[in-house]
């Protein structure tokens, strides 16, 4: 008896264009949905830090991180003398063999060819860095750029007897209001580590960071970094900002050094009270697994 059961038929002509676009459409469409379900926990978003030389910055773009954290200090170019420009260096460090101009552009040529768009973070450690890369920035903060672009500075006096000094506030929000496709990462300095093990951000704090944001009439994207083992123990004020600046579109981005005494049942709780859509998740791997947040598919009703 010959067999009857259906046999594939081959993909020829007008049946293989087809099947070809259903194809191209059903990997658009699970694209979109991925990004879409980043956007739902933003706990997801995957970090590189520190990408401050020309060997990192080319292993980051290689990886599967999505935002690439840098620091920007004023300094020089390895072997080069001149005028000092923004370099990317952490301080005490002021040379490196990467300026910022070229980690840019070299970021810029990576999205342009890719479609898995790789986000910026941009720490600047002093408010002449900042008044310095403004030219640098501004042909990335147009409309017509789709890769995420962060502005960060400690802009503020924070917990535990911060003794870093922080970037000038009036002259930050004045010059980031300058690039509105920008998100505005700014946050306060900390004191945490060795002996000192706990901390809380005050009242007054908060208040300070709404006041001025209100007093520059910021209305752009706004997420505040909050250290993971301070914001643990701060709930309540965090709450009330994040709530006071839900027109700014907030978020908060929890970020922590190796090290950090972290109450990790606190930081769950402030985790999935704000909500999984408005937390980025910035802290070692072995503190992100203690927290045993929801997968990726899950987030806040």
């Amino acid at each position: 008896m010959k067999d009857r059961r259906a046999r594939p038929v081959p993909a020829t002509g007008q049946y293989a264009s087809m099947m070809w676009w259903t194809l191209l459409v059903a990997i658009a469409v699970t694209l979109v949905s991925c990004d879409e379900e980043a956007m739902k926990n933003l706990t997801t978003v995957t970090w590189a830090h520190a990408v401050n030389n020309k060997t990192y910055l080319e292993a980051a773009l290689a990886s599967d991180v999505a935002m690439l954290e840098a620091d920007i200090v004023m300094g020089h170019i390895n072997g080069k003398e001149g005028p000092p420009i923004p370099v990317m260096a952490h301080p005490p460090a002021t040379s490196s063999d990467l300026s910022l101009s070229d980690f840019l552009s070299t970021v810029a040529q990576y999205n342009n060819v890719n479609a898995k768009q790789k986000g910026v973070k941009l720490d600047f450690k002093s408010i002449d860095a900042f008044e310095k890369a403004q030219a640098l920035i501004a042909p990335y903060s147009k409309p017509g750029v789709t890769f995420p672009l962060w502005l960060n500075a400690d802009i503020l006096p924070g917990p535990v007897e911060a003794t870093t000094p922080p970037v000038d506030p009036s002259k930050f929000l004045k010059l980031a209001s300058g690039h509105p496709r920008a998100v505005l990462s700014v946050g306060w300095t900390t004191k945490i580590g060795g002996n000192i093990t706990e901390g809380e951000y005050s009242r007054e704090q908060i208040g300070t960071m709404l006041r001025i944001l209100h007093e520059h009439h910021i209305n752009q994207t706004v997420t505040f970094p909050v250290r993971a083992g301070i914001a643990s123990n701060s709930q309540p004020v965090v709450l009330d900002l994040l709530r006071e600046t839900s027109y700014l579109n907030s978020s908060m981005t929890v970020w922590s050094s190796e090290g950090d005494a972290v109450e990790v049942d606190r930081l769950r709780a402030l985790i999935l009270t704000v909500g999984l859509e408005r937390t980025y998740l910035d802290v070692p791997h072995e503190l992100a697994a203690r927290l045993h947040l929801p997968p990726a598919d899950v987030s806040k009703n």
